[in-house]
């Protein structure tokens, strides 16, 4: 048996719709055959994990699904600190492990951007090294997002990652400036990365709407398992 395909979604910043993009990446991926499971390895505040287990309609335990969680907004390594949590990496691999073998595919989403440190020493793209795991990459879509997207890029390509393509997400509503319009394309010149798609403001959020609107994604023979 083929060992199921592990995505990583990470971002250029937080709050640029990684969450979204992990149910929409999800119901398409549903909605096409595959079975797909998640995993929110570090939570900080927020009910993401809960979500995406709920949405997708997933019955794997929420422990294993999101094995480490803080209760304040804080940066994974200051508020496992604070709550006294021992982050262990070993857990999480395990914890993968056991996901992989129960589905095809499993999007695996990142607190923050590739270098937010979940302890002293040990990085989100660090864990995105252990576990194997190919990246794709959230941005958002107004002024700013070129330096942040390209900065990502160089990163990841510098430490070894497999980027699959970026996905552009429009976090609130209204008409898109010239810098939304054009920052995607530009973006994939400069970078040499594909774009997947553009995921729009989506309300209400759910699987209808989804599968509706976020047609454009481009995921055959990119995130099907091989």
């Amino acid at each position: 048996m083929p060992k199921s395909k592990v995505i990583f979604i990470t971002a250029t910043d937080t709050g640029v719709g990684k969450t979204v993009v992990t149910y929409c990446l999800g119901a398409l991926l549903q909605a096409q055959g595959f079975n797909v499971g998640v995993m929110k390895p570090v939570q900080c505040a927020g009910e993401d994990a809960q979500f995406l287990k709920k949405a997708l309609g997933l019955r794997d335990k929420l422990k294993l699904i999101n094995p480490f969680c803080a209760p304040e907004p804080l940066s994974p390594h200051l508020a496992f600190r604070r709550a006294k949590i021992k982050f262990d990496k070993q857990r999480v691999q395990d914890g993968l492990k056991k996901l992989q073998a129960c589905h095809d595919i499993v999007l695996v989403e990142g607190a923050g951007g590739l270098m937010v440190p979940l302890t002293n020493g040990y990085y989100n793209v660090d864990m995105i090294a252990d576990l194997k795991a190919q990246v794709i990459i959230v941005a958002r879509l107004g002024l700013g997002t070129i330096n942040h997207t390209l900065l990502t890029v160089n990163e990841a390509k510098k430490r070894g990652l497999k980027i699959l393509g970026l996905i552009f997400c429009q976090t609130k509503p209204g008409k898109k400036g010239l810098p939304e319009r054009t920052n995607p394309q530009e973006i994939e010149k400069l970078s040499g990365v594909k774009v997947l798609g553009i995921i729009p403001y989506l309300k209400p959020l759910n699987r209808k709407i989804i599968l509706r609107r976020c047609q454009n994604l481009k995921l055959s023979g990119t995130l099907s398992p091989k």
